[in-house]
């Protein structure tokens, strides 16, 4: 009699922990910095909604988002500057609440990096601004990883004006090495920016929604 008694126990207990697994509904944390691609920037000076913006969305509709961090992403920030910030742990205040960038990084189960757009686009990319670029990002994914060791997305940089699609190609393969190394996961839209749809004027660099749903896209069949 006892040990059915004890049969049952377990039995029961196995069942709760099944139950549990699939009900249970965690969740989860977006953070995303970077630069004018990261934030949605537009060829209109205006932000639009970012291939961040199409993966929260996502979560959100699912009730599986807590929150959704953007604000460490601005047009025009360098790779240096980034480097600075996570250096320095600037802060910002979002809704009456200071949060400072490690504290973001640490906390983000989904992490989404996208920054060179801005520095690089309208910059011929020479082999020392090539070495100057990879030895920053070195730096820049090393001090992520001590911050986050969870789902970290690196998007790669793409072909415009003064580079065509080799060079960047070619880029890009050092960058997947380098977030690779770190445990990262790498995003390359490389080829997919090749559209001309995804672009509203062939004066600037920045894509429009149709092009951030693409980058979505991709990161979703990782996720």
């Amino acid at each position: 009699m006892k040990k059915k008694i004890i049969a049952i126990a377990l039995l029961g207990a196995i069942l709760s922990i099944i139950i549990y697994c699939f009900t249970q509904t965690s969740e989860i944390t977006i953070v995303s910095i970077g630069d004018g691609l990261s934030l949605g920037m537009t060829a209109y000076g205006i932000e639009g909604i970012s291939f961040n913006d199409y993966l929260s969305n996502d979560y959100k509709t699912e009730h599986k988002l807590k929150r959704y961090i953007h604000e460490f992403a601005n047009a025009g920030k360098t790779i240096k500057e980034l480097i600075y910030e996570i250096k320095e742990n600037r802060s910002i205040t979002i809704k009456n609440e200071e949060i400072e960038i490690k504290q973001a990084i640490n906390e983000a189960d989904i992490l989404t990096v996208a920054i060179g757009m801005d520095e690089l686009a309208t910059t011929k990319i020479t082999n020392q601004i090539k070495e100057e670029y990879l030895h920053d990002l070195e730096e820049l994914l090393s001090m992520i990883s001590m911050l986050n060791q969870k789902k970290v997305i690196i998007v790669s940089l793409y072909a415009w004006g003064k580079n065509d699609f080799l060079t960047v190609e070619k880029l890009n393969a050092s960058i997947r090495d380098i977030a690779l190394t770190n445990g990262f996961l790498f995003v390359d839209i490389n080829k997919i920016m090749m559209n001309q749809e995804y672009f509203l004027t062939t004066d600037s660099y920045y894509i429009n929604y149709l092009g951030h749903k693409e980058i979505y896209n991709e990161i979703k069949k990782m996720l």
